[in-house]
């Protein structure tokens, strides 16, 4: 097998058009996946009754399913289900109109949700119980503890597993292959089918999934600074 290091270069220079798509994927899921996330971790911190149980058992099953496999049950019972569903609530849309992306971004949501769940329930039980006898004592209600205290706080500690969550979303954006998404992994694949250098074609891939996860990771140490900055003015 005769390697050829230019064409790791010129499958980069066509598959890198891709990126905003995975980028795009990525950080909707990643925005999807907290909110849900910070719901649920919320829920399960104040002990919610019933509800606390139920998402603690869910996020149990879904931490022990493989995302592959999400995607794959999504992709059955909507391609089976949507159109019935559709039609009994009135909207015109089909299965068919519905864009392949969309599937992708709610199996990545859920992976975020769970991932990120369990990084905001660790990083609330680092915020002190004296700042939530400090809140009370000013007459805060639950909900202004939350908005007003708990959250800012644990940002910071949340922080580096929300960005290492940004990095894994990005990778796993590959999967939506699967379902017939052309993102980066697959645009490098179609681009090596016309002569089967899939093995250059792959490292091309791979080097561009390592330049973006390098910005983020130094875009992340720099917003780091930057909220130790503030903490310490506060």
């Amino acid at each position: 097998m005769n390697f050829d290091i230019g064409f790791i270069f010129q499958v980069m220079g066509q598959i890198i058009r891709y990126v905003p798509v995975t980028i795009y994927m990525a950080v909707v899921s990643l925005i999807i996946g907290g909110a849900l996330g910070l719901v649920v971790a919320l829920v399960r911190y104040y002990k919610i009754p019933g509800l606390s149980q139920l998402l603690s058992i869910m996020i149990t099953i879904l931490k022990g399913v493989p995302l592959i496999l999400i995607f794959l049950i999504i992709f059955l019972i909507t391609s089976q289900n949507f159109n019935r569903f559709a039609k009994a609530v009135g909207w015109h849309i089909r299965y068919g109109d519905l864009p392949m992306s969309v599937l992708a971004i709610i199996g990545l949501s859920l992976m975020a949700t769970v991932g990120l769940s369990e990084a905001f329930r660790g990083a609330f039980e680092s915020v002190k119980q004296v700042q939530f006898d400090a809140a009370r004592s000013l007459g805060m209600t639950k909900m202004q503890t939350i908005r007003r205290v708990l959250i800012p706080q644990t940002m910071p500690v949340a922080l580096p597993m929300i960005i290492n969550m940004l990095i894994n979303l990005i990778k796993g954006t590959a999967i939506a292959s699967l379902v017939s998404v052309v993102e980066l992994f697959s645009a490098a694949t179609q681009t090596a089918s016309s002569n089967y250098k899939y093995f250059e074609a792959y490292i091309a891939a791979a080097l561009i999934y390592w330049m973006m996860t390098i910005v983020i990771e130094r875009g992340a140490v720099f917003l780091e600074l930057r909220m130790d900055k503030k903490i310490k003015r506060s």
